[in-house]
């Protein structure tokens, strides 16, 4: 678990003070509902593009990978597709841990 301390005048932990711990959960649940919606719109932006390559290659990653043909194009798509599947590895993960905290 990570600690974060932040300074902030009197004036507003007098404030903070007043509310209570039920606010805070609810607004840190309600920035992770912001951010997921944004890393669902990223991962669908990169299942897109794997979409576009698939179709243009006729295959998935895997076979294209298994029967990659020595061209500098192919490698090039070779290298951004497995950037793309990587990406949409560490993307889910991140959607997940932001389901958990919105419960």
């Amino acid at each position: 678990m990570t600690e974060i301390t932040i300074k902030i005048p009197d004036d507003v932990k007098n404030l903070i003070e007043e509310i209570d711990e039920p606010l805070y959960i609810e607004a840190i649940k309600d920035v992770a509902k912001m951010k997921l919606v944004k890393k669902q719109k990223e991962l669908n932006n990169l299942k897109k593009k794997i979409a576009k390559f698939e179709s243009h290659y006729a295959s998935d990653f895997n076979t294209f990978s298994k029967n990659l043909s020595d061209t500098m194009k192919s490698h090039d798509d070779w290298i951004e597709w497995s950037y793309l599947h990587r990406s949409i590895v560490e993307k889910q993960k991140k959607i997940e841990k932001l389901e958990m905290i919105i419960g």
